[in-house]
């Protein structure tokens, strides 16, 4: 029978395997088994001995580091817009002081009259007649004391007489003047200038104490009234500068003449007048209005929205560098708000403000500052 090679080393490798292991002497790296124990080999001894190394000194955080500007205050004109309309400077109705029938009405709607000019006159002859007669009572009277005066001075006449003609010209006085009042109530004036706006009666007809006879009003200046509220109340005051556009688009410039203290009781607002010049009356009153008010505030500084930030409490400010580069918080109050970005108070010359790496620091924290080229900080 043939028998293959693998069979074999196969055969020698197993009766070679068996006398090994009856020999009762084996081992592995690292170990010796000996009278079936096993002893660990002895580890290599070092060459050297290396020298113990000093402990590393902790690694120091680097600062955060933020960039500022240096605040530079100017005043500023905060434009505050207001809705309103026009009045007239001055407006009056007048009315009849005598009783009788209109003699001279001399006026039509749209006239024009200088102060004190004629507006009506009543027909009263009897009136201008008790002048006439009160006047020449006067003249008498006036003369008899003039030449008692002479003769008592004179010792021709006693103190009584000259006293008597004395009371009688002032008493023919009185009955003048009062005859002159009732003849003046007959007539009644423009006591300003300004226009006729309307004409109430006609001529010929009768009137009494009281009756109205005609509007009269002035418009030069036009006043233009609006209201502002409560927060704008301390940024307007008598002369503020106002450009006002009319409902009819036409523009013109004035100033604030009068704010009223009081506040009105619905919507809590002021009402303010502006006036403005004009001579031609052009500006008629009653029209629509818009009007911008140049208000000046204490000096304040523009920042972008993004440096503005709010503390644990709520109050709106900005964060600020203290002379030793530590953070800070700074409470401000809004100006304006602009396309430029927020108009800010409260901030004093030279303060430094965060504008880049303001809501990336706290309060009391030490930092790296380095001067922004703009004030256009982000807001990281």
């Amino acid at each position: 029978m043939h028998i293959r090679f693998h069979t074999v080393a196969a055969i020698v490798v197993l009766l070679v395997s068996g006398l090994w292991v009856a020999s009762g002497k084996y081992s592995f790296v690292g170990s010796n088994i000996a009278n079936g124990q096993a002893t660990a080999a002895p580890a290599q001894a070092p060459a050297t001995t290396a020298p113990a190394k000093t402990p590393a000194a902790p690694a120091v955080a680097p600062l955060q580091a933020v960039s500022f500007i240096t605040a530079k205050p100017a005043p500023y004109e905060r434009q505050i817009r207001l809705s309103g309309q026009t009045e007239a400077d001055k407006q009056v109705t007048l009315v009849a002081r005598g009783t009788g029938a209109i003699a001279k009405l001399p006026v039509s709607q749209g006239d024009r009259l200088p102060a004190d000019g004629l507006v009506m006159a009543l027909d009263a002859p009897e009136k201008l007649a008790a002048v006439v007669s009160a006047q020449s009572q006067f003249d008498t009277a006036a003369h008899q004391a003039e030449t008692s005066q002479q003769l008592y001075e004179n010792g021709s006449m006693a103190k009584l007489q000259y006293e008597a003609a004395i009371t009688s010209r002032e008493a023919t006085r009185s009955a003048l003047q009062a005859a002159q009042s009732e003849v003046d109530r007959l007539e009644v004036h423009a006591p300003f200038a300004g226009i006729v706006d309307k004409v109430l009666v006609e001529a010929g007809s009768w009137v009494q104490p009281g009756t109205e006879v005609a509007m009269l009003m002035a418009l030069d200046p036009i006043v233009v009234v609006g209201e502002i509220n409560e927060r704008d109340l301390q940024s307007v005051a008598k002369g503020t500068k106002a450009t006002v556009v009319f409902g009819d688009g036409t523009k013109a410039t004035g100033e604030v003449r009068y704010v009223r203290r009081q506040a009105s009781g619905l919507t809590r607002t002021y009402p303010i007048e502006v006036a403005i010049a004009n001579p031609d009356a052009a500006i008629p009153a009653g029209m629509s209005a818009e009007i911008d008010l140049a208000a000046r505030t204490a000096p304040a500084v523009v920042l972008p929205r993004s440096v503005v930030t709010l503390d644990p409490q709520g109050n709106l400010g900005v964060r600020v560098l203290t002379a030793t580069d530590t953070v800070a918080f700074l409470k401000v109050a809004i100006v304006d708000d602009t396309p430029k970005g927020m108009v800010l108070g409260g901030i004093a010359d030279g303060t430094r403000i965060i504008v880049s790496g303001q809501n990336m620091v706290t309060d009391g924290q030490k930092v790296t500052a380095v001067e922004a080229t703009t004030a256009t900080g982000g807001s990281d």
